[in-house]
């Protein structure tokens, strides 16, 4: 909440306030010069000219209210049922099954040397399970069968790693979680990524959840830009996410929802304008074009 009012406080003092006072004591200003001519003749247009400190405090009102910052952008992709949000805030109070990222060894110690405590993976483990181990057995047991392969030498972590974009969906507490693969880590439990790593983790992660996940709403967080060491910014990762679920449900519907979940003070913090994802997400949505898949792809002998 003190993220919000930070912002609100700085929306306030900016030429969007300035403007919205202004715009709101024009109005105001039409209406007393359209009352004054209609009642003319009588006590009332002297009476709403002693009005003004209460038509300033109105015009005051609602410059704040239209200086409220957004929260939430929505749009429905254009030839789907699928609406894909960008909020604002914790991405545990929001509805849908999460998606939470994790490294190539799918380790679950959290430590100082592995998993920090206030990583998504770090939160989810202390909201959802009552220790490490009991999402470590979970995690197990939903990549049985996947291909891994054996490290050598001494770590910190786990020594089995899986490919990039490995998935294993766990339930507890009745909430669906994806965990997918989106950084190797080395020896001493340092996490590294490239954003190549993170497209090819993405689509991956659309296969998975059509293939072997429940059809309902995704709430993804801002994958790769925390100890996963991405360099690109924030709005380039949310970019890229839109760009590649999109894409995946070229194929098919295999979500109700998604909404991008970004942390309010990552907003304050890296200048996060959500205007301006807002304006990309609209254009993607709208001009998003999808062929029918059951006819032959261009190429393709009949």
């Amino acid at each position: 909440m003190c993220h919000f009012t930070l912002r609100w406080l700085r929306g306030l003092v900016s030429a969007k306030a300035a403007a919205a006072l202004l715009s709101s004591f024009g109005a105001l200003w039409l209406f007393v010069e359209m009352a004054t001519f209609i009642l003319s003749g009588t006590a009332w247009p002297e009476r709403i000219r002693r009005g003004w400190p209460w038509f300033g405090g109105a015009g005051l009102i609602v410059a704040i209210v239209l200086c409220k910052p957004q929260r939430t952008v929505s749009c429905k992709l254009n030839g789907r049922d699928v609406t894909i949000s960008i909020t604002i805030g914790d991405m545990f109070a929001m509805s849908g099954a999460f998606i939470v990222g994790s490294n190539t060894t799918f380790d679950t110690r959290i430590s100082n040397e592995l998993i920090a405590a206030n990583s998504i993976q770090g939160v989810y483990t202390k909201r959802y399970y009552s220790d490490e181990s009991q999402l470590d057995h979970a995690l197990n047991a939903a990549l049985a069968g996947q291909t891994a392969t054996k490290l050598t030498g001494t770590r910190v972590g786990k020594d089995l790693r899986y490919g990039f974009g490995t998935c294993a969906r766990v339930n507890p507490k009745g909430r669906t979680a994806y965990f997918v693969a989106i950084a190797d880590i080395n020896e001493h439990g340092v996490a590294s990524s490239q954003i190549e790593d993170l497209k090819d983790s993405l689509s991956k992660l659309w296969v998975y959840i059509s293939t072997r996940g429940m059809k309902e709403s995704l709430v993804i967080p801002v994958l790769g830009t925390g100890f996963s060491r991405l360099s690109q910014p924030r709005e380039e990762i949310v970019r890229e996410i839109i760009r590649s679920f999109i894409a995946a449900c070229s194929e098919r519907t295999f979500a109700d929802s998604l909404t991008i979940a970004i942390a309010p003070q990552d907003v304050v913090k890296h200048g996060i304008a959500l205007d301006c994802l807002g304006a990309f997400l609209s254009h993607e949505c709208r001009y998003a074009s999808f062929s029918n898949n059951a006819q032959p792809a261009i190429g393709t002998p009949l």
